[in-house]
């Protein structure tokens, strides 16, 4: 690989050079490339643009292969003069921070040449080699395009291909978030976010069954429907809304990147997933509310409706001691609407209060609690100072029942 022999060094010095470094770096110049072993496919490739000479040789093209590209993501690279054969090459095996897989021909000869062709350097995504060491498992029929710009099942953007890095496209949610998941077709209500139409009933493996945990409770959570006891819960309330393609991956069974919002954590709450059981807990589902309901850790693939009725994320009314002490039927019986807003009852969520339901806040009937304060300090925070109601005065909300014959 030495380029620099008696008959080349003449040629050199015929056409005025001083050394072989003098060369474009592309390669050659004044009609002296280098035509031994892989120089022309290097010079020449097809599949890449032209490699520099600096990639494999020194100033005085010795044989290094310290050049940033070979070197990129981590690898190592070596020649072997007995096999003629280059090793752990980024642009043939790529690095541990780039990893590729699966490729026949990952330590190529240099002389005689091998031949390589798409499946040389890396397994092709979605083919029937097993590609989920190295690459996100995609559905079927999914084209390269989607996320790499310029991509097809059969051909490579030369200008961006073997180039050290992983080029991807911002996902397009009508083409590339639902040729993996979601439903390009699904219609969605006036409001809804786009985002809706890229979330599951169908996963990466194209399975639409909610016990699947890919897909599970999105739509009950995205889409509440008619029987709805809150608003739609935003994607951004439990994990990453992606910017890019590279959240996926690598295998189909990859957790998503769960983030927790304000929702979710609200009122101190500590989201969490438990990967194990498949059971979320948070503040949607009661973890913070006093008068614990019968299912605060719902299960995520348990689609059947009994994880989000009255009385599981919280007792129905409410079982601390005040709630208890108001609501009771053998005690006051007050309905719900005599302290929240009209539209609660101890076994309902109407339409009118869907929207403030689950929403982080305690909210009170203005008509009957006019001066009530949320942040006042207290026995547990919330005081109202209205004459107008039960009580007069100020008088705060305690977990105590008061005693016989008063109010606090």
């Amino acid at each position: 690989m030495r380029c620099c022999a008696a008959l080349v060094v003449v040629a050199i010095t015929g056409l005025g050079l001083t050394s072989c470094d003098s060369r474009p770096a592309s390669g050659g110049g004044g009609g002296i490339e280098p035509v031994s072993g892989a120089h022309t496919a290097h010079l020449h490739p097809g599949l890449t643009e032209p490699m520099s000479c600096g990639q494999c040789h020194d100033a005085q093209f010795q044989v290094t292969l310290q050049g940033p590209l070979a070197t990129a993501n981590g690898a190592s690279p070596s020649f072997g003069s007995a096999s003629l054969t280059c090793s752990n090459v980024y642009c043939h095996a790529g690095g541990p921070q780039l990893v590729l897989g699966g490729g026949t021909l990952p330590v190529p000869v240099w002389n005689p040449p091998s031949s390589l062709a798409c499946g040389a350097c890396h397994a092709l995504p979605g083919g029937p080699v097993d590609t989920s060491s190295w690459h996100p498992a995609v559905a079927a029929g999914v084209q390269c395009g989607l996320c790499h710009p310029g991509y097809t099942r059969t051909s490579v953007n030369v200008a961006i291909h073997v180039n050290g890095a992983a080029d991807l496209t911002v996902p397009d949610l009508a083409t590339s978030c639902t040729a993996c998941h979601g439903d390009a077709g699904r219609v969605l209500p006036a409001g809804a976010p786009a985002v809706v139409s890229a979330a599951p009933p169908v996963d990466r493996s194209g399975s639409s069954d909610t016990r699947q945990p890919g897909v599970g409770a999105h739509q009950s959570h995205l889409l509440p429907g008619a029987a709805a006891i809150s608003a739609p819960i935003a994607c951004s309330e439990c994990h990453v809304v992606p910017a890019d393609l590279a959240h996926v991956g690598p295998d189909a069974t990859s957790p998503a990147k769960l983030a927790w919002g304000p929702l979710a954590s609200a009122n101190g709450a500590s989201p969490g997933f438990d990967p194990v059981s498949i059971t979320c807990t948070n503040y949607c589902h009661g973890q913070t509310l006093v008068g614990e309901g019968s299912i605060v850790t719902p299960v995520w693939t348990k689609v059947d409706g009994t994880q989000a009725s009255c009385g599981t994320c919280h007792a129905s009314a409410p079982s601390d001691p005040s709630h208890l002490f108001h609501a009771s039927p053998t005690i006051l019986n007050l309905p719900c609407s005599q302290c929240h807003p009209a539209g609660y009852a101890v076994d309902s969520v109407g339409p009118g209060v869907v929207s403030i339901h689950v929403n982080g806040v305690v909210d009170t009937n203005a008509a009957t609690l006019p001066d009530w304060n949320a942040g006042a300090a207290g026995p547990n925070g919330w005081t109202g100072t209205s004459t107008v109601g039960c009580h007069g005065g100020t008088r705060y909300w305690t977990d105590a029942i008061p005693p016989v014959g008063g109010c606090y």
